[in-house]
């Protein structure tokens, strides 16, 4: 009936068959286009989502949105990997002042205000005629600058409020920033997500900073890791951080940073900074969100940015790159996977997860099969082998679990991240090769002092038998996001009595489809067991390879699962936050806090920190600091429109305050020790 030449299709002239022949020949095209895309012969073409029909999951018309799982996509057809991967900017510190061992304190000086951004223009070319779009930012870039200290050194990092509640596109007034109470704008609460600050400085959610007002923070960066700081203001978290309140805290161990050097060969392996968060926009090319209506629950876009890019192109070097991964979302998931230019996944054969959100591993391991699963706030770094692929494309790749991402839509182009491009050469002669051989990280974090093998076995053993020291069920009550039942409520502390320096096992439970990623403030925590409940009794179910003795401080529970922790709860003592990293389930009200209190008047575990650190032993383990005023009178901790000048003499007054004696003990100190063991004592390197 028909005849076939090569690359072409021929009806007979008998308009009976023609409808057939035209069928026939809409299958020939798609298989064929499809042959020529995995064979590699159409490297142009963007591969298509093998998640949803696109007649149904993509816009066809500008002007015109289409639902997915309820959620509604941006109403433009958008283009991907138009725009060029940048690093964010690098912040710049104002001073730095040292001790006389070397010990040093870096200070930053941080405005946050609105401003607009055409970050749309190229992959949609219809947002071309409309004004740009509305952010919050720290210091006018989107993300906010990325913020590197040496790790083993402290920093000051000021923040100031200039977003008004009269002016600009982020309009009303906000509890506490109400005439009444003397204050105006819209409030900020910074959030340094990924260290163990002193309360004070922890961006406790109703400690919030409005128009004109300023606050300092002070952190210890006791430990490398990838850490990141955004805003926490209550009930508006998620609008703040989705409009921009965002940013990357790198606590870098380089020697050429100013640290003690990092394990593996990793000093001059290049690194991405890779920030992924999805936004949805509005036909007028503005950021969307509807609080009242689809995402009263959950926030989901149909744009990926990574680092403030949309879908960029990643112009690479075919050798050894180091990425850190952040996933600064409002609500959704990724599972990451590198896959080559035919969609094979080449993300087991070349790269290995070295890091989490706490730091190093102590060992490195293979990119697991499943790929990657990276919950709201996770942090993971990778280093990758790509030497061999020279001249030709990957993609940075997200895939769909299911089970563990029970109803999250995928819309025209959710599995897209981005696209990277190699070149033929590398700037080195010979680029740095990533050391296999090296196991344990130098210098060790903190997390792996703390906590011996003994309390992990005994922790261990807790959980097979079903006990632990307390338990948090996340749920839904009466239309609200709750912890045990409860809401947010600043006198309702859920965990009253936890002894300063005891370690604790903790169990997380959830139900129904529901998945939440569980931050908990100040500590670093070890997670020993996950389980499946089933009809009320507990299923055996395996940690994740990248979970295990991966030092975190966010986990992802999913659907009807169950999570033991471990932490010890140190350095400091006082008022710390627990919470759904979901940040619209964090808004609403599934946060809750705990106060962490002298060893001896906890009746929760009282004999589990011994033999270990005795509270007040040589004064390292200090009396908590008066929240309003933990500089003793320099400076208030709470925002105030009256500060101090960011001079050096400010900076070496804060220094010598010697807040995080715990971490850094002086010269004098460690003689008066007299071989004492101190296991927070952090490591440094001199900076002259």
């Amino acid at each position: 009936m028909l005849k076939a030449t090569k690359n072409t299709l021929k009806p007979i002239p008998n308009t009976l068959f023609f409808p057939i022949y035209i069928t026939l020949l809409k299958v020939y095209k798609m298989t064929n286009l499809h042959f020529m895309f995995l064979s590699g012969s159409v490297l142009a073409q963007i591969p298509v989502s093998p998640f949803g029909d696109p007649n149904v999951i993509c816009p066809k018309i500008d002007g015109v949105s289409v639902s997915v799982g309820g959620f509604p996509s941006s109403p433009f057809v958008i283009t991907p990997f138009k725009d060029s991967f940048t690093n964010p900017p690098r912040a710049i510190h104002k001073d730095r002042v040292c001790r006389t061992d070397g010990h040093c304190l870096f200070s930053y000086d941080i405005s946050v205000f609105a401003t607009q951004k055409r970050p749309f223009d190229n992959i949609i070319p219809s947002c071309v005629p409309f004004p740009g779009t509305w952010f919050m930012s720290y210091n006018g870039s989107i993300p906010g600058p990325t913020i590197r200290v040496p790790a083993g050194h402290e920093s000051l990092v000021r923040f100031k409020n200039l977003i008004n509640h009269n002016t600009g596109y982020f309009k009303g007034s906000y509890n506490p920033c109400l005439p009444v109470n003397n204050r105006i704008g819209r409030p900020i609460s910074v959030h340094f997500h990924g260290s163990a600050s002193l309360a004070p400085y922890d961006g406790w959610a109703e400690d919030e900073t409005c128009f004109g007002e300023v606050k300092d923070y002070i952190y210890p960066n006791n430990r490398a890791n990838t850490g990141w700081y955004h805003d926490h203001a209550l009930h508006i978290t998620a609008d703040n951080a989705y409009f921009g309140l965002t940013g990357l805290y790198i606590s870098s161990a380089k020697v050429k940073d100013g640290g003690c050097g990092e394990p593996w060969n990793l000093e001059n392996i290049q690194e991405y900074e890779m920030i992924l968060a999805d936004k949805l926009i509005d036909n007028k090319c503005q950021l969307a969100v509807d609080h009242f209506g689809v995402h009263e629950d959950n926030l989901y876009g149909d744009i990926n940015l990574v680092s403030g890019i949309p879908f960029p192109t990643m112009n690479m070097e075919p050798k050894w790159l180091r990425f850190r991964l952040l996933n600064a979302a409002a609500s959704r998931p990724y599972l990451l996977k590198i896959k080559d230019n035919r969609l094979n996944d080449i993300s087991q054969r070349i790269c290995r997860i070295i890091a989490a959100d706490g730091g190093f591993r102590r060992t490195h391991i293979p990119f697991p099969v499943e790929g990657l699963l990276i919950g709201v706030a996770e942090r993971y770094e990778i280093v990758c082998n790509f030497s061999g692929y020279a001249g030709r494309e990957v993609y940075f790749w997200n895939d769909f679990d299911p089970d563990q991402m029970k109803d999250v839509p995928y819309f025209c182009n959710s599995h897209l991240i981005a696209k990277g491009v190699f070149g033929t050469t590398t700037t080195e002669v010979t680029p740095p090769v990533f050391t296999y051989t090296q196991t344990t990280p130098d210098p060790l974090k903190p997390l792996f002092n703390v906590l011996s093998t003994a309390d992990l076995n005994t922790a261990a053993n807790m959980a097979t038998s079903g006990s632990y020291h307390r338990q948090f069920v996340f749920g839904r009550t009466n239309g609200h996001w709750t912890i045990n039942g409860e809401t947010w409520d600043t006198a309702k502390i859920a965990a009253a009595d936890v002894g300063q320096n005891t370690w604790e096992l903790w169990k997380f439970k959830t139900g129904g489809g529901w998945f939440h990623p569980i931050h908990i403030h100040l500590v670093d925590f070890f997670l020993i067991k996950r389980t499946k409940e089933v009809l009320g009794v507990e299923q055996p179910m395996n940690l994740k390879s990248y979970e295990i003795l991966s030092p975190k401080d966010v986990f992802y529970l999913g659907p009807s699962e169950v999570v033991y922790a471990i932490a010890r709860f140190g350095a400091h003592k006082g008022d710390y936050m627990f919470h759904c990293h979901n940040l619209i389930h964090e808004d609403n009200d599934m946060m809750r806090a705990m106060s962490v209190v002298d060893s001896a008047t906890t009746t929760q575990n009282p004999d589990s920190a011994k033999p270990f650190i005795i509270n007040r032993l040589y004064n390292l383990v200090y009396n908590n600091y008066k929240y309003a005023d933990p500089m003793l009178g320099e400076t208030a901790a709470k925002p105030s429109g009256l500060v101090r000048s960011m001079t050096p003499a400010y900076a070496s007054q804060t220094l010598g305050k010697n807040l995080y004696r715990i971490f850094y003990p002086t010269p004098s100190d460690i003689v008066y020790m007299n071989g004492a063991k101190n296991p927070w004592q952090s490591q440094w390197c001199p900076i002259v």
